[in-house]
């Protein structure tokens, strides 16, 4: 069993897939969010294992491009509580950093301690690849908010714990496989969904209340630009029942009379 991430050891991503997984599986880290669907879709891995969305920072809108246009299938939600911490060379003092880097949600979520302490702020790709940064860099000036595993991996020292400004820091991240390769006994608690309405006065309402009239409870709503067609937009949503709830299949055979299309991107079990 192979499991695709983004990022490198000590990556946020790679905990959360052995969490979910365990610590016999075999994880391949990918440096770009692209080259993880790609590797479950060609094959090379079973599963990927990706963020979607955080309590602070809200959805990762990139990934829900990417879900759209390549074809894989939610069978697991998992709530990873991110702690966030400072990290520099060995026996280095807060007061000598300047320049953090870091994720760009990460930095947010941080911004608060980042003012504070007059630090600038510098994005990179992912949290471990800005720790492993700093280490090779060895400047004192410098240091990288990640995981606590990062300053383990890479020899270096907190200098603050638990920075991110609340400390109901969650990310939600999606298990995906191929859709020929999802588990025949999977719970099916919760559904999520891509749709596009017609274009028409009310056609959002009209879909919307098919949803209300069939008793499915709405839990997220999300509209999306489509980049090819200029101020055209798909609208995410999740609803609280599984696929094969009868009150959910009417609900979408009655949505199909006010959209262009509706695609179930999964249904999965709810997490804990």
């Amino acid at each position: 069993m192979k499991v695709a991430y983004q990022g490198i050891g000590g990556s946020y991503s790679e905990a959360v897939a052995y969490n979910h997984f365990g610590k016999d599986a075999d994880l391949v880290g990918y440096d770009i969010f692209e080259d993880v669907f790609e590797a479950v879709k060609n094959g090379e891995a079973d599963y990927a294992v990706l963020p979607f969305e955080n309590t602070i920072t809200g959805s990762l809108s990139m990934n829900y491009d990417l879900l759209l246009k390549e074809g894989l299938y939610i069978i697991a939600e998992v709530f990873h509580r991110v702690k966030h911490n400072l990290m520099s060379h060995k026996g280095n003092d807060i007061k000598n950093i300047k320049t953090v880097y870091s994720h760009p949600q990460a930095l947010e979520q941080c911004r608060d301690f980042l003012i504070k302490n007059k630090l600038k702020g510098i994005p990179e790709y992912d949290t471990a690849g800005s720790a492993k940064i700093v280490k090779e860099r060895n400047n004192n000036e410098e240091a990288a908010i990640a995981s606590e595993l990062c300053a383990s991996i890479y020899n270096l020292d907190i200098l603050e714990n638990d920075i991110e400004k609340n400390k109901h820091n969650i990310t939600k991240f999606f298990v995906l496989v191929k859709k020929e390769n999802i588990p025949k006994d999977i719970k099916k608690e919760k559904t999520s969904i891509v749709f596009k309405t017609k274009h028409y006065s009310g056609a959002l309402v009209n879909c919307l209340q098919r949803l209300s009239k069939n008793d499915v409870n709405l839990t997220k709503l999300e509209s999306r630009p489509i980049p090819e067609n200029a101020w055209e937009y798909v609208f995410y949503a999740d609803l609280d029942a599984g696929i094969e709830d009868e009150n959910v299949k009417l609900a979408l055979t009655e949505m199909e009379a006010t959209t262009e299309f509706v695609k179930v991107l999964g249904s999965y079990p709810k997490a804990k």
